[in-house]
């Protein structure tokens, strides 16, 4: 077990450098060189930058350090270390990848937010995978949540306004508008990967057909299905209830046969984060066995 911990330990620092370093080239070649703001702790790094010339680098990890200390207990020990961890990489990183060298200015001015959308989603999505984060924002959302209420998209939402709106007075209208483009990418970026290639869905499917249909989607498709039972609260009638995991682009194919063989069906859609296990994809032996033994200790205390 002591190796399993070693190895996912290295695994989760290599994503945290690599995730930091697409973070400081987001910064210093795209947002900085060409004048474009952030979100979060990052943008007020950097209207402090555009108006005083401090380093964002020292800006970041003095913030966050300070955001770390009052909201620590909202992380948990082990992504809370990670966190730490990622902060001081990325600070250090932010001094190394810097200088003319580095900057990116593209003819095309669209290609600036789209660059730096791309390498800062990438960035903390790695981040992410590495069980970090790169605190600022995410722990303040999370304070709002507790203390005032807003729940966290929205809260995240929030800090962005608040940094990205008063940027206008130092970078200009066009320029903020190129900033929420760039946000948009880095948003879309983080969940691609998170997700992967291709992320999955999840189909609850509610009929009287519910034989036909399924067969149906074994004979198109070929994916399992599970039959749960269910009963109507109101009516106290049983029903079969069809559950699929399926791939992104075999949903269309999914809502043909359902409303080819009963329109009336009653269907749900969900957005599935991950799945494992047969027709999927597999734990390793060793990731098992952890998974296991976490268990079992969770149901020990």
């Amino acid at each position: 077990m002591k190796k399993i911990e070693v190895k996912d330990t290295l695994k989760n620092l290599f994503l945290i450098v690599i995730g930091s370093f697409l973070y400081a080239i987001s910064v210093n070649a795209f947002t900085v060189p060409n004048d474009l703001a952030e979100g979060g702790l990052t943008g007020f790094s950097l209207i402090l930058f555009y108006l005083s010339d401090i380093e964002p680098s020292y800006t970041i990890f003095i913030c966050n350090i300070f955001i770390i200390a009052i909201g620590y207990k909202f992380l948990d020990k082990k992504t809370l270390n990670y966190t730490i961890v990622a902060n001081g990489i990325i600070s250090v990183l932010l001094l190394v990848v810097s200088g003319p060298k580095w900057a990116f200015i593209p003819e095309t001015t669209l290609l600036a937010p789209i660059g730096s959308g791309v390498f800062m989603g990438a960035g903390i999505g790695l981040i992410m995978l590495g069980h970090g984060t790169t605190a600022g924002s995410d722990i303040l959302a999370k304070i709002m949540q507790k203390y005032i209420g807003i729940n966290i998209p929205t809260s995240l939402l929030l800090i962005d306004i608040f940094i990205v709106v008063p940027s206008v007075f130092i970078i200009g209208v066009e320029n903020v508008f190129l900033t929420l483009i760039n946000l948009f990418i880095q948003t879309k970026m983080i969940d691609f990967v998170l997700e992967g290639l291709n992320p999955r869905k999840s189909f609850f499917i509610i009929s009287e057909k519910y034989e036909e249909i399924a067969r149906q989607i074994e004979l198109q498709i070929g994916r399992g299905i599970t039959i749960l039972d269910g009963k109507g609260h109101f009516t106290g009638n049983k029903k079969q209830i069809l559950y699929i995991i399926i791939s992104r682009r075999e949903v269309l194919t999914i809502k043909r046969i359902v409303e080819s063989i009963d329109p009336n069906a009653f269907v749900t859609l969900s957005h599935v984060q991950e799945v494992t296990g047969e027709g999927f994809t597999y734990l390793s032996q060793e990731e098992q066995a952890e998974r296991i033994t976490e268990a079992e200790e969770q149901g020990l205390q």
